[in-house]
């Protein structure tokens, strides 16, 4: 009985057997084995000089920052989704290496790669590139799945039109994907926002100067404890974000209704933009888009490579060696490399961190379905008005970058982790929450009132059964944030401790390979966590209060 049926990804959604790969493993494993063999050598030197007094740029300045490298990130969210997405469907051996390695790309901590990329790229190419990372591979696996759900029927028209692949990709695959893409990336804007405020400060504490964005400011008036300036940032960082979604985010789930198999969603379930609305009924602006449509659909009828030919799909074929072969081999590869980085002395006590750092992010978690069960009985009753105005309230939570309330918390030892990655997660379960009752049938509710169940047995027998599956889908949500958040959250929590706050702490020394061993176990720990847990979790949920 899943009211967001999009909530959950597709793999979960057709509930196929979850379990850790030995692929993927292999590739974790074997890429950070030949990251610390080809950077054990690396060296960057941290810098020395204090940090700045004040802002080097007015505020105004800042925030044109941050709208630069926000627009940059998210023009490379799309241009590097569609080229790894065509090039997958133009050769299918690159996509059957692409599919394991996403497993893998999508469990690493965007912001724990600052340190690394800084050896490599200039700061704001740092902030870009970490600000897009985990929003690439979301974009990306819509539109890979979009590819593996494509009716069969569209693939036999497309072989009769002879379509190429390029042809193929852009007139079929892009079209079919666009609905889910756009789910994909409008949960994953919060993210990036906060992966961005958070690179801006962290840039501008490594680098020594304010690297500019509301993110570098807000890090100097901590540091100088300047409570005007942060406040000022925040504020700017908060109405730049409600700006997107009004005249970005919203209009762009409304015009991805287009493209639904299925046709548009009923009027009332509609995502209404007044940007879009506004847009639509203009007409110069509406003539700019039916010009831009033209020119991107022109762009589409270039045949561009070969012929393609329908092939019923098969399965994959198995490697002629033992499965336990490859993934031995690369741990034996990574313990030689870490061997030889002399990083092993220090490896016991970063699994050690890693076992706290696992009990931050599970008690997140935990907190999220304290929070949100009990809720769940008082919205069943609710009316109209207050249901609306807690999806608005959900909605407007989200959004906001919780990383700004984490300063209210540095002076307070009592203060857990948990709580801190709990502020920003706990809404993208509230919202799946929140869908699963919406969608609970009417007939259940008229039983329900019929039986007169109330109080425990009514969440008992109806509304647990009714929220399980979107529940467990919305844990899967919260738990992609909290990864990105635990190295800032075990920072401001001086009684914690953890892999986080020990990465914060090798970036500003600069031991580049200590760095890379615990992204390693950070996103083994998310890897193990979502394939052994919450995935078989949210399958068995479905599975067990499905309606058929």
């Amino acid at each position: 009985m899943t009211g967001s049926p999009l909530a959950m990804p597709i793999r979960v959604m057709h509930r196929w057997r979850q379990r850790m790969s030995g692929v993927e493993l292999s590739i974790l494993f074997a890429m950070t084995g030949l990251c610390l063999f080809f950077l054990k050598s690396a060296v960057w030197v941290p810098g020395t000089l204090p940090l700045p007094l004040k802002p080097a740029f007015p505020i105004w300045q800042e925030v044109v920052w941050t709208v630069f490298h926000a627009a940059l990130a998210l023009t490379t969210v799309v241009v590097v989704s569609l080229v790894l997405a065509g090039t997958a469907r133009q050769f299918p051996r690159f996509r059957s290496i692409l599919v394991p390695a996403l497993s893998v790309a999508r469990a690493v901590p965007g912001l724990g790669l600052t340190g690394l990329l800084l050896l490599f790229f200039p700061p704001f190419v740092v902030i870009v590139a970490a600000a897009a990372f985990n929003m690439i591979w979301r974009v990306l696996t819509a539109l890979l799945d979009a590819q593996d759900t494509l009716p069969a029927e569209l693939e036999e028209v497309a072989t009769g039109l002879r379509m190429t692949g390029w042809q193929h990709f852009w007139r079929l695959q892009v079209p079919v994907a666009i609905p889910l893409v756009t789910f994909r990336a409008v949960q994953a804007i919060p993210g990036l926002w906060f992966r961005l405020l958070c690179v801006e400060g962290l840039m501008t504490l490594l680098m020594r100067r304010d690297v500019g964005g509301c993110g570098a400011q807000a890090l100097v008036a901590l540091e100088t404890h300047h409570l005007s300036w942060f406040l000022e940032a925040g504020v700017c960082a908060v109405l730049l974000i409600v700006i997107m979604d009004q005249c970005l985010i919203r209009p762009m789930t409304g015009w991805a209704q287009r493209y639904r198999l299925d046709g548009p969603q009923p009027q009332k379930k509609r995502t209404h933009s007044w940007m879009l609305q506004f847009w639509r009924e203009t007409g110069l602006l509406n003539g700019v888009s039916v010009s831009l449509h033209t020119l991107i659909s022109g762009v589409g009828n270039c045949r561009i490579g070969r012929t393609m030919r329908y092939v019923q799909p098969s399965s994959p074929k198995s490697l002629p060696v033992p499965g336990w072969l490859i993934p031995v081999a690369s741990l034996i590869f990574l313990g030689v490399a870490v061997a030889q980085s002399h990083l092993a002395t220090r490896l016991p006590y970063d699994v050690l961190e890693s076992v706290l750092t696992l009990l931050h992010v599970c008690g997140a978690l935990i907190l999220c379905i304290v929070l949100w069960l009990p809720l769940a009985l008082f919205f069943f009753d609710a009316g109209a008005g207050i249901f609306r105005g807690s999806r608005m309230i959900i909605l407007a939570g989200s959004l906001f970058p919780a990383v700004l309330l984490y300063p209210a918390f540095r002076g307070l030892d009592v203060v857990p982790t948990a709580v801190l990655l709990f502020l920003g997660a706990h809404w993208l379960t509230g919202g799946t929450v929140l869908d699963a009752i919406q969608a609970i049938p009417a007939p259940f509710r008229q039983v329900a009132r019929g039986l007169r169940l109330k109080g425990v047995l009514l969440w008992k027998r109806l509304i647990l059964p009714a929220i399980a599956p979107d529940l467990c889908g919305g844990l899967l949500l919260a738990a992609v944030p909290i990864w990105d958040a635990v190295m800032v959250a075990e920072a401001f929590v001086p009684s914690d401790s953890g892999l986080g706050a020990t990465l914060l702490a090798d970036m500003l020394q600069g031991q580049i390979g200590a760095q890379i061993v615990i992204l390693m176990l950070l996103t083994l720990l998310s890897m193990l966590l979502d394939r052994l847990v919450l995935q078989p979790l949210a399958v068995y949920a479905a599975q067990k209060y499905a309606i058929r």
